[in-house]
């Protein structure tokens, strides 16, 4: 791990991982720390003036996550595809949450157990987001399907993941999507579904991994960014 100074006093820190990639990785955590992942055929010195230049939105990143964790994972509202609903608990003797027009509400017994709104809501969630994914799933293999390409039989798995979106074992036609996306714009997720399906013609993140991507999906840039 590694420290380098930058203007007015602060600093970032870094962890350099080499690895057969063709692109420079960076990844921000709430610790603060950078981890970069590269090949050995970058020079320490091209990584560190890349991480110069990118140093304030990598901080600003940071910062963001160390508020994020800081917080309760359902506040006073819970975000479902990008948009914030305020929970209303209500009394009642049905025990479920609804996302109903513009507002989250929780029927229960026990509207003073937090613990137990939280569950209600987590699982209403993981009821909705397992249907988008059954619907996007089916919207990505149609396009491909039209296009000529007929992507093998696949087993979609929902997941609380900490470290990744996704991740696509191409030799066991199994995608994993994780839950967390549930609180990100409808099109990020499919953008998601996109990227996992694409590993299937191309197992590392190459240029054509890419223009692959951009062909069937063309935005998926503005809409992958947001996860970065």
């Amino acid at each position: 791990m590694k420290t380098i100074k930058l203007g007015g006093g602060r600093e970032l820190t870094y962890e350099l991982t080499r690895k057969p990639v063709r692109n420079i990785n960076f990844r921000v955590k709430s610790d603060g720390v950078v981890y970069v992942s590269a090949s050995r055929s970058v020079p320490v010195a091209r990584i560190e003036e890349l991480l110069a230049e990118r140093a304030d939105a990598l901080l600003s990143a940071a910062e963001r996550l160390r508020e994020r964790d800081g917080k309760s994972e359902i506040g006073d509202t819970v975000r479902w595809l990008g948009t914030e609903y305020p929970i209303r608990v209500i009394a009642s003797s049905r025990e479920l949450a609804v996302l109903e027009g513009n507002e989250c509400r929780v029927f229960t017994r026990h509207g003073d157990d937090r613990e137990h709104t939280e569950r209600l809501i987590r699982a209403a969630v993981s009821e909705r987001f397992t249907a988008l994914c059954r619907e996007l799933d089916g919207e990505v293999r149609r396009g491909l399907s039209a296009a000529g390409l007929v992507p093998p039989p696949t087993r979609i798995t929902i997941k609380d993941m900490s470290s990744r979106w996704g991740s696509c074992s191409y030799t066991r036609g199994h995608i994993s999507i994780n839950i967390r996306l549930a609180a990100y714009p409808r099109d990020t997720v499919l953008s998601v579904f996109w990227h996992e399906y694409a590993h299937y013609w191309h197992h590392d993140h190459s240029a054509r991994f890419y223009a692959f991507l951009e062909r069937f999906y063309p935005e998926y840039r503005r809409w992958n960014g947001l996860l970065k």
